[in-house]
């Protein structure tokens, strides 16, 4: 999906700061960091080991609050919530997708995606329409009275997918979707990731992989806390985009496995 010419951007981050520690030894772990999110597009967020990615995305979950600075997701300025707001709001505005899919082992695929819409108190009689609904679009339409067990790990993270977006949110937020998936299914994940942008979904996705991140429309790049460049794939084709990715990780001293 084309992200959206709207004034009001999805996510917008404005002079973010985070600092660890006591007085005498600070850490600073975001330094002033600003970037918009336009509605409807997917974002990949890189850096090396240590560079503030995940920071960034826990401040943005609302897991950390910001030291300094302001994030605002459709316009509301998350960092002034209350411990009941937060919860509301992660609960109807963000979708979450994980290096495990922490899907519940005692449910079925089924059961899993509905528990979403069923903590949001959506009517029981829309709940069913609207998991076949997602199963469909996600291609997971056979794997919804399945276990967990017996589903591989790719189906797994696809029906992870279709539990982060079936509420409709704000955002969905991806900390290394692909870490723990082999290359085939890491593939699937990634043109699942795609399809849930094509039906609307805005997507930020923190990963240490430049595959992963040729598959968005724009990679930024984060090194000790500061946005130091990004990358707009355009109408390029993903290779393309690939190359230049690469290009600019071997800049920054390439690729690690630490979401940090």
């Amino acid at each position: 999906m084309a992200p959206s010419t709207s004034n009001v951007p999805a996510l917008r981050v404005q002079a973010v700061e985070k600092y660890y520690g006591s007085r005498e030894n600070v850490t600073r772990a975001l330094d002033g960091i600003s970037l918009d999110v336009a509605q409807g597009e997917f974002v990949a967020v890189m850096g090396p080991s240590g560079s503030g990615k995940t920071t960034l995305l826990n401040c943005i979950s609302t897991i950390d609050r910001p030291s300094a600075g302001h994030i605002l997701v459709d316009g509301q300025d998350v960092c002034g919530l209350r411990r009941g707001e937060l919860a509301r709001f992660r609960r109807e505005r963000l979708g979450f997708v994980f290096q495990d899919a922490n899907l519940l082992d005692t449910l079925t695929a089924r059961e899993n995606i509905a528990l979403a819409l069923t903590i949001n108190h959506v009517a029981p009689r829309e709940v069913s329409s609207r998991v076949e609904a997602v199963a469909a679009r996600l291609q997971i339409s056979e794997v919804l009275d399945k276990m967990p067990h017996e589903m591989s790990g790719g189906q797994r993270q696809r029906v992870a997918c279709a539990r982060a977006i079936v509420c409709d949110p704000a955002l969905v937020l991806a900390d290394e979707p692909t870490g723990a998936l082999d290359s085939r299914n890491s593939r699937k994940l990634l043109e699942c990731l795609t399809q849930m942008n094509e039906a609307g979904a805005t997507i930020i996705m923190v990963t240490h992989d430049s595959f992963a991140a040729s598959y968005a429309h724009r990679a930024l790049f984060i090194k000790d806390g500061r946005l130091i460049n990004e990358l707009s794939r355009g109408a390029a084709p993903r290779g393309r985009f690939f190359d230049q990715i690469m290009d600019v990780v071997s800049f920054l001293g390439g690729e690690d496995g630490d979401a940090a």
